[in-house]
């Protein structure tokens, strides 16, 4: 069945046949039926007084034609496409013609759709096709216009192009109905500056922009744009881009006041036209670039095409001139004759110069004469020796040099006296061997269409200079071949100097210039190759690294010029354990490397960095003292079941000495499966300590406690930090310190270990456990010396915990000092001025503590637990605390001997006077829930008793 907008064909007729069976049902006095076309309301069919009933603008805002009539909004797929009014009494049927028309509006609208739809596909396809039939975009544009006059009113229609170099822009198609002067194609404006257009301000902001003619004097007014010749109603523009999402330019739409506005679906059509636009006209201005450039290449092609032909003919020249002038010189090597040699050199001279007559004369000094051994002349006869006279042979001789005569040549002299014919051109060059002046070679011409040119005068002095050496080859081959020793002497000397100094080049590129040993270059190129062979079913290799022990302290506190004697005799050493077919090199700092080959098992490899460590172990002379350094040693033994790549076995070599220096340097290790899943189990403990610092209750802060040695009374606590793991339980600190040094995370640890000991100490505070003379130790990382706001920090949160600062003592070790001086310096200095008391770390173990003592403002010292352990068992370790207790004395220092354990300890640090003392022999470390209160009391009874 079809429906009624299939029979009827327009809206209009729709709306008139279904007023007419309105009309037949009776009782209606008017009606009229309106529909939207496009934007606006057009009233379709009427009937009766329908100039009294409301229009569709007015039943869309509720007015309705009054008691006596009625309104039917037209709607389908939820819009409103028309309205039927009416006056009068409608049958009941009136709601079934109302939606009869609406689907009729419906399908209406539908096709309407469809063919700009149509229209507007059809226009893009063509506008996409354009780039291939315009070869400019010149053509392009006229035929660009007229395809956006199908799709909307584009009567005032530009296009801008955007040069990204000059940041300029030119208009190369402008149509304005209105404007008086608008711009020429090849003019060009600036993007940027007071007066840009609006075309420059859209492009700079690169986004579509529709106007209306008061957001146009907004914007003028507000980014500073020249207002334009005449002021649009209404205007419309995209940024066009190519393929790649550049910028090439802009497509403006602008309408005046006698123009209807652009509808918002004619907007996302230019919009969506502009993309299409700025495709094609990409394509187009590539494909002219491409010509220009293929243009410019082809010309510079045919200028080096000419340029080549120019040369070829030269080196065709030059050719055929060596190839005459080499049998000029074979000539002048031959026993001939000298008539024979000189009329054999005529030929050949022929060959290049017009010269059928030529003539070689010969000055005698000593008869004062002229001979001719040579005269080949057409209309000469034989010469014959003679005086000098006034010819041109004699300006010869006479100035040395060159002479040219033609027939614009105004000189003196001529060659009748010889009763000859005047030639029209004569050209004549001096004959020299050596700085003697032999005689002249003169060529010469009776026609006048023959002249000779400078060219000729340069062939001609190169003849003469074989002739004067063929007329001394005697003289002149003793002396050939002399030179030819000599040069080939030299020769001989500057390759085998250039030989040296290539060979000292490569030398250098691949070996250290301090221990010439090879260098990291060196070493990878000899990994990889050893790597390779032994893939292939070669030898299996090792690969040790070796790293020395606290080589930066030695570097800075003796100088770089013993740090560099160091490393050379840390070569020469590490040389002298190895066979002399191992591979040594020094890969950089203070780090070296080994293959070993033909290692087939782990124990050889035991026994060469065993024999490396103790190599080490005796001393260096470093500026006239011993100085120890140490080495820490890797190991790996290449497997091709664990590995694929030759740089893989140095990286976990480098792991293997890392792992000795976390035990406790001067040793070695060997790489293994267990060290390789401890390097992964390593990178999630990292990851685990992450998440650790950022809960609570996983690091715990353990409390060991102070005691007064003469009266065993409790004065002061350190905190250790101890991380209770969820799954792998107390883990000790020794395992994941190296760690959270090593990854950074060691300042966050140290913060938060401060934050919890205050908080723990204001807590013991509020509940009278403590008081003020109570000293609570943490310890400091020398990191923290980075960090511009610890200062700042602490004392935010000794005064969030409201705790006398002198209560805080910090604990930094030796180490920090050494790493960074200065800046330990400084950060120290604004603590003190915090009132927080600084406790040296670990006394007495370093290299320059002393000298720390005298630089730095200490408050405490602590004695290092290696000398109170052997306190009771030898007689220096108590000498050094001695010493130590009386440096404290009179430096009017704290001392904390750490590490007592038994009562002898204690009592001989009493006797000795030391003030306080730590250990186990008083209580382990403990959480602040397991501090045993009762038994430090109990310490100061028992003290105070034995006393």
């Amino acid at each position: 069945m079809k429906s009624t907008a299939e029979y009827l064909e327009t809206p209009e007729q729709a709306a008139e046949q279904a007023l007419a069976l309105l009309r037949q049902a009776g009782g209606l006095t008017a009606a009229a039926v309106w529909g939207r076309i496009g934007m606006a309301w057009q009233r379709l069919a009427c009937l009766g007084a329908a100039d009294t009933l409301p229009e569709a603008d007015a039943l869309g805002n509720g007015r309705l034609p009054g008691p006596d009539g009625g309104a039917l909004a037209l709607r389908a797929a939820d819009k409103t496409l028309g309205w039927l009014v009416w006056r009068g009494q409608a049958p009941a049927w009136t709601a079934g013609v109302a939606s009869l028309l609406a689907g009729h509006l419906h399908c209406a609208m539908l096709r309407a759709e469809q063919a700009a739809a149509r229209v507007a596909n059809e226009t893009m396809l063509e506008i996409s096709l354009l780039a291939g039939e315009s070869a400019t975009p010149e053509r392009m544009l006229p035929r660009l216009h007229r395809l956006m006059s199908r799709l909307m009113d584009a009567s005032n229609f530009y296009i801008a192009l955007y040069d990204e170099d000059s940041a300029t822009l030119r208009f190369p198609f402008y149509l304005d109905t209105r404007d008086p002067a608008p711009p020429d194609a090849d003019s060009v404006f600036p993007l940027n500056g007071a007066n840009a257009s609006l075309a420059a301000w859209l492009i700079r902001g690169g986004k579509p922009m529709v106007l209306s003619a008061e957001r146009i004097l907004e914007v003028c007014r507000q980014q500073g744009l020249a207002h334009p010749a005449q002021l649009p109603a209404f205007w419309m523009g995209a940024p066009m881009v190519n393929v790649g999402g550049a910028l090439i330019g802009a497509v403006v739409l602008q309408l005046y006041e006698d123009q209807t506005p652009f509808t918002s679906a004619e907007q996302l059509l230019f919009m969506f036209a502009a993309r299409h636009v700025g495709f094609a006209l990409d394509r187009v201005l590539y494909r002219g670039q491409l010509e220009r450039q293929v243009w410019l290449r082809t010309s510079e092609l045919e200028g080096a095409n000419a340029r080549l032909r120019a040369e070829v003919s030269s080196r065709k020249r030059a050719e055929k001139f060596q190839d005459v002038l080499f049998r000029i010189a074979e000539l002048s090597n031959t026993s001939l004759s000298l008539e024979a040699f000189l009329s054999g050199l005529h030929r050949l001279l022929n060959e290049m110069v017009a010269a059928r007559n030529c003539l070689v004369a010969l000055y005698d000094t000593v008869n004062d004469r002229i001979s001719f051994p040579y005269c080949s002349d057409e209309y000469s006869p034989p010469l014959q020796p003679r005086k000098p006279g006034k010819g041109f042979i004699e300006q010869v001789l006479h100035s040395g040099r060159p002479l040219l005569v033609d027939p614009s040549s105004a000189l003196p002299g001529q060659m009748g006296d010889d009763g000859g014919v005047n030639p029209k051109s004569w050209l004549g060059v001096p004959l020299y061997c050596g700085h003697e002046l032999l005689g002249v070679l003169a060529v010469q011409s009776y026609e006048s269409d023959v002249t000779y040119n400078f060219r000729d005068q340069e062939v001609l002095e190169f003849v003469a200079n074989n002739i004067g050496a063929a007329l001394a080859r005697v003289r002149a081959l003793e002396g050939l071949q002399q030179a030819y020793a000599e040069l080939e002497q030299r020769v001989r000397e500057r390759t085998g100097e250039l030989d040296a100094v290539n060979a000292q080049l490569e030398f250098d590129s691949l070996h250290d210039p301090l221990t010439k040993l090879p260098n990291r270059t060196y070493f990878a190129k000899a990994l990889r190759r050893a790597w390779d062979e032994y893939t292939d079913g070669g030898d299996r290799f090792a690969v040790v690294f070796i790293d020395l022990d606290r080589f930066k302290l030695v570097n800075d506190t003796l100088g770089h010029l013993a740090g560099d004697h160091l490393l050379f005799e840390a070569g020469a050493r590490i040389r002298s354990c190895l066979r002399h077919y191992d591979f040594l090199a020094r890969l950089g700092g203070d780090e070296f490397a080994v293959l070993m080959f033909g290692m087939d098992s782990v124990d050889e490899c035991e026994v060469i960095a065993r024999r490396i460590v103790s190599e080490f172990e005796r001393p260096v002379i470093l500026a006239g003292r011993e100085v120890f350094s140490t080495s820490s040693v890797g190991v790996v033994l290449a497997d091709r079941e664990h590995y694929h790549k030759a740089d893989d076995l140095l990286r976990d070599a480098d792991h293997a000495m890392y792992c000795t220096k976390q035990q406790g340097r001067q040793g070695y290790t060997l790489f293994s499966h267990q060290l390789r899943i401890d390097q992964a189990d390593q990178l999630a403990l990292e990851s685990e300590l992450r998440r650790a610092l950022e809960e609570e209750g996983q690091l715990v802060p353990y409390y060991q406690p102070f005691i007064e040695a003469k009266t065993g009374k409790l004065v002061g606590f350190e905190t250790l930090v101890r991380w209770l793991h969820p799954q792998r339980g107390l883990i000790s600190p020794g395992i994941f310190l190296p760690m959270a040094e090593e990854s950074g995370l060691i300042t966050r640890l140290d913060r938060y270990m401060i934050n919890a000991a205050c908080a723990q100490l204001q807590a013991w505070r509020s509940q009278g456990q403590v008081g003020e003379e109570i000293a609570l130790h943490i310890n400091l990382s020398s990191a923290n010396f980075h960090d511009p706001d610890l200062v700042r920090w602490i004392g935010e949160r000794i005064a969030h915990y409201q705790l006398p600062p002198a209560m805080l003592h910090l604990e930094i070790t030796e180490s920090a000092l050494i790493d960074q001086p200065e800046t330990a310096a400084t950060v120290m200095q604004a603590l003190h001025g915090l009132g927080v008391k600084l406790a040296l770390d670990d006394f007495g173990t370093g290299y320059s503590a002393l000298s720390y003592l005298h630089r730095y403002r200490f408050d405490v010292l602590k004695i290092d637990q290696s000398f109170v352990f052997d306190l009771d068992h030898k007689e220096e370790s108590a000498a050094i605390v001695r010493a130590i207790l009386a440096l404290a004395r009179a430096l009017d220092l704290d001392v904390v001997a750490e590490g007592v354990e038994t009562a002898s300890q204690l009592a001989m640090l009493q006797e000795m006077g030391c003030g306080k003392l730590q250990g186990f022999y008083f209580a382990a470390p403990a959480p602040e829930w397991g501090i045993d209160w009762a038994r430090l009391a109990r310490f100061e009874q028992e003290i105070r008793c034995a006393a």
